[in-house]
């Protein structure tokens, strides 16, 4: 008989061709890769140089202020143990073995912060930086004199100290001297260097040797002590200021020049 399909009668030996239609559902797109884009080297070097500055700062602050407290309390015990030679010979030790901790930190800051430092660099920094500064900001004319024999290198901690006493010295002679002309000589021999600072200003009326209050005599004596010398004041009213660092060539060493005895 034959039944209805698609819209007619078919007949029993009709084939028939069912069409099944596919399911279709969203199409499903394969995940792509998260693509990380790759810092510039500029960001890199910037990102290196902020955590490097960080930790300087770090060890400078925490680390090297210690240090040198602990070589400051060390100079006072040694002037008040002068009688007990051995506890001086043990405190010598800890002073110099202090001292070059100092050194290094000091190199490792400057490398920390990409600068060159001052060890190699004293004279230049002092020609090319701190005298045209000076000379440019108060007027005063600075003049450098340095014996053939001068060091070419210095522990760092050293000359840090002999730099930032001829910054003070400067300021000093411009502030309270009036200065128009100042004339710094390193000289060295093969016992001792020896720093130099003379002024043509109105020298300080009131110097007291056993009591250099104010204008940063104390900070130059400290920084000169802690780097194993002695520093000297000359002035007279009209008659200008010589300042005088005498560093003994022994507290220029970088290793310890003290042996403990053995227990």
């Amino acid at each position: 008989m034959g039944d209805f399909f698609g819209g007619r009668w078919r007949s029993d030996d009709e084939a028939v061709v069912t069409m099944t239609p596919a399911l279709v559902g969203p199409k499903t797109r394969p995940e792509a890769p998260v693509l990380r884009l790759p810092r510039s080297e500029r960001d890199l070097q910037a990102e290196r140089e902020r955590i490097a500055n960080e930790l300087a700062r770090e060890l400078h602050d925490q680390v090297a202020q210690s240090l040198t407290g602990l070589l400051v309390q060390t100079e006072v015990f040694m002037r008040e143990q002068q009688r007990q030679p051995d506890v001086v010979d043990q405190l010598a030790f800890v002073r110099t073995t202090v001292r070059e901790v100092l050194n290094d930190l000091r190199q490792i800051l400057c490398d920390l912060r990409g600068e060159p430092g001052l060890a190699n660099s004293l004279v230049p920094a002092l020609t090319e930086g701190l005298f045209p500064t000076c000379q440019m900001r108060t007027g005063m004319k600075v003049g450098l004199w340095a014996s053939p024999s001068w060091p070419a290198s210095l522990p760092p901690e050293t000359s840090i100290h002999i730099y930032r006493i001829i910054q003070e010295a400067l300021t000093n002679a411009h502030k309270h001297g009036g200065a128009t002309n100042v004339q710094v000589a390193l000289k060295a021999s093969t016992e001792r260097l020896v720093v130099s600072i003379r002024d043509d200003g109105r020298g300080i009326a009131w110097l007291d040797e056993e009591r250099p209050i104010g204008m940063g005599l104390v900070g130059m004596r400290e920084r000169a002590a802690l780097s194993g010398g002695v520093l000297t004041i000359q002035s007279r009213p009209l008659a200008g200021t010589t300042i005088t660092v005498s560093i003994p060539r022994e507290a220029l060493r970088w290793s310890p020049k003290h042996v403990l005895p053995a227990s």
